[in-house]
This record gives C-alpha cells, structure tokens and sequence, in this order.
C-alpha cells in the first residue's frame, strides 16, 4: 500500500519536530584550548565566556 503525500508530510514533521526536542539545555561547550575570559557582573557572580576574536569577518558589515 503506496503512502500518500498527507501522510508523508506528516512523519516528515512529526520526525522534524522529535529531532529538535533533542538538544540539551545549559552552557554550550567550548572546544579544548579555548582562550576564556572572566566577567564580573554588577551582582558579584562572575561567568567564563570565550574571548572574541579581534580580526573582522567578511559580513560585519552587513551584519552591524
């Protein structure tokens, strides 16, 4: 029995949907030997986020 388009597109989606749920909630994790940079925030807990990097990208321009 052939499946129709209907049914296709729906465990198309329902798939789509199932593989989206699956990511994990928190920090992301950086890559060993990321240069990491401490910030102090103005209530006292500070928070480690990787340096940004200081040579431009091709589409800063466009992006800011």
């Amino acid at each position: 029995m052939p499946m129709t388009r209907a049914a296709a597109v729906v465990l198309l989606l329902a798939s789509s949907l199932a593989m989206v749920g699956c990511g994990r909630k928190g920090d992301p994790e950086y890559p060993q030997g990321t240069p990491m940079e401490t910030h102090t925030r103005p209530d006292g807990t500070t928070k480690k986020e990787p340096k940004k990097p200081t040579r431009p990208f091709v589409l800063d321009r466009l992006l800011n």
